[in-house]
């Protein structure tokens, strides 16, 4: 295989087991992030770019040889999610995605695979009461009017591309078997970020899930 990924979001928790995972099926990775050196996988296939995805010109660069995109970035930290205090929104999904789709129109590639969250979009009503409630008290507020911007984009952008809803997200290292809805609040609610890599990694080449928006969790 002689494919390259542009990844944004590689040094996450999530981000380094997609990394991984991609290795290991054979993909060349070209990893844009910030702290390169909290990158610690090596591979001759890896090449690192020290930038954000949030300027333009550095998603230009990066992308250059790609054949695919693949975000799985957040859009705020965990502490300031979980804060009540009032922040300016950084809208870091809305513009690496925008950014994203406009260096793929650019460079002809077509297939973006992107990291939502079940509550983006017109999953709301199947994100438990819970998750509603800090939604609506926290600065979680905010990654998800950050989720649904991106989604937004990626929907409008004429490309071929897939968005992942998990729920909640685990580290375990023995996964149960990947459970795919749409229309339901999962039970049990979460999965592990292992087998969310291999889904949204899978989706380069399938085209099952090709502009759908599956909730993510496991049995």
């Amino acid at each position: 295989m002689n494919k390259r990924i542009l990844i944004f979001g590689a040094n996450g928790r999530t981000g380094q087991l997609i990394v991984k995972y991609a290795l290991e099926k054979g993909y060349s990775i070209t990893a844009l992030v910030r702290n390169p050196e909290k990158l610690t996988i090596t591979s001759e296939r890896l090449t690192i770019h020290k930038g954000s995805p949030t300027h333009l010109e550095d998603v230009q660069k990066a992308m250059a040889g790609c054949n695919y995109v693949l975000s799985a970035l957040s859009a705020l930290s965990v502490k300031d999610s979980f804060s009540f205090k009032m922040i300016t929104p950084p809208k870091t999904l809305e513009k690496s995605i925008g950014n994203a789709i406009q260096a793929m129109n650019e460079y002809g590639i077509r297939r973006i695979v992107t990291l939502s969250s079940v509550g983006a979009g017109d999953s709301y009503s199947y994100a438990p009461w819970f998750m509603r409630w800090v939604i609506r008290l926290t600065n979680f507020k905010i990654v998800f009017a950050d989720h649904n911007q991106q989604e937004q984009l990626v929907q409008q952008s004429g490309l071929d591309w897939v968005i992942a809803r998990p729920v909640g997200l685990t580290n375990t290292t023995n996964p149960g078997k990947l459970v795919v809805s749409y229309n339901k609040t999962p039970s049990p609610f979460k999965i592990s970020r292992m087998l969310l890599a291999k889904f949204m990694v899978d989706q380069l080449t399938e085209d099952a899930f090709l502009h759908k928006t599956p909730i993510l969790s496991e049995s």
